[in-house]
């Protein structure tokens, strides 16, 4: 099974620094490049972040229905979920509850706001596999963003990373619950804007959750940071980094006989203007 999570960057229309440079970051223009992966990948279940409603129906009219090789289709499914939504392949799996949750912009016993424009969320489905029955939860959430470094300067807010831990404990209860009801494994997936030796990373593993990266094979895991800059003033190809500086995660909890075999990028040099983060993918049996 190959459940996938990608940031796509909300931005709906191109701008003059865009046109100086010749290129166009449109939704109609970076969906096309998106839906490309999408296609190249086929999840069965995609976890998105910063999905905007412009974004989310283009991309959906390319991904109804897709022609295989075999004569067969893959047809995708969306969930609604602020801009943290959720497609799936409803022609391999049954969908059997989903919800939505937007993070407090307060968080208890730090000042100021921590969610920027209402855009850190989680959303989550629950599916059967329609061949096997065997189930399984997975959500995708998008958390606080700014650093907890005064040296950042204007990326600087005091409690960043306290926050994305608290964010991060409020979504893996909402799975504890929701794997409890269905006795089923799960899966937390998107941009946490946190390393793997973060707070909000170490908060996760507390609560028993663990990094699909460390449960691949060395001979099929990338090592590489999976984002670059790519935004309102441009993009470019920076150096591809190391698995530390990562901050696209996927984890994984009650699932004591997964096997992760492999846990893969989309880094094509094609993809650079499309988005900041590249799609991040693994190949699960759970």
């Amino acid at each position: 099974m190959i459940l996938m999570s990608n940031n796509q960057w909300k931005c709906d229309y191109n701008n003059d620094t865009w046109r100086a440079m010749g290129q166009d970051c449109s939704a109609e223009v970076r969906v096309k490049g998106l839906v490309r992966a999408y296609k190249a990948i086929l999840p069965d279940v995609m976890g998105l972040q910063e999905v905007s409603t412009r974004m989310a129906t283009l991309m959906m009219a390319e991904m109804e229905e897709i022609a295989l090789p075999d004569g067969g289709a893959a047809k995708y499914e969306y969930i609604s979920g602020g801009d943290t939504p959720i497609a799936y392949r409803r022609d391999r799996l049954k969908l059997l509850e989903s919800g939505f949750f937007r993070y407090d912009e307060a968080v208890p016993g730090l000042e100021g706001s921590f969610n920027n424009g209402e855009t850190k969320s989680y959303c989550f489905g629950v599916f059967e596999d329609r061949q096997t029955g065997k189930r399984f939860a997975l959500m995708s959430t998008h958390l606080w963003w700014m650093s907890s470094h005064p040296e950042d300067g204007a990326r600087y807010r005091a409690g960043s990373n306290k926050a994305r831990a608290y964010q991060i404990r409020l979504a893996g209860s909402r799975m504890d619950e929701i794997m409890t009801k269905y006795a089923c494994p799960g899966v937390i997936m998107g941009d946490l804007n946190a390393s793997v030796h973060s707070l909000c990373l170490e908060a996760a593993f507390e609560m028993g959750w663990r990094e699909a990266h460390d449960l691949a094979p060395q001979s099929d895991r990338d090592e590489t940071r999976g984002h670059h800059p790519c935004g309102p003033n441009g993009y470019e190809r920076n150096d591809p980094g190391s698995f530390e500086q990562a901050i696209d995660h996927i984890l994984v909890k009650n699932a004591p006989d997964a096997r992760v075999k492999s846990f893969r990028r989309l880094t094509d040099e094609w993809f650079d203007p499309v988005s900041d983060h590249y799609p991040l993918y693994i190949d699960v049996e759970f």
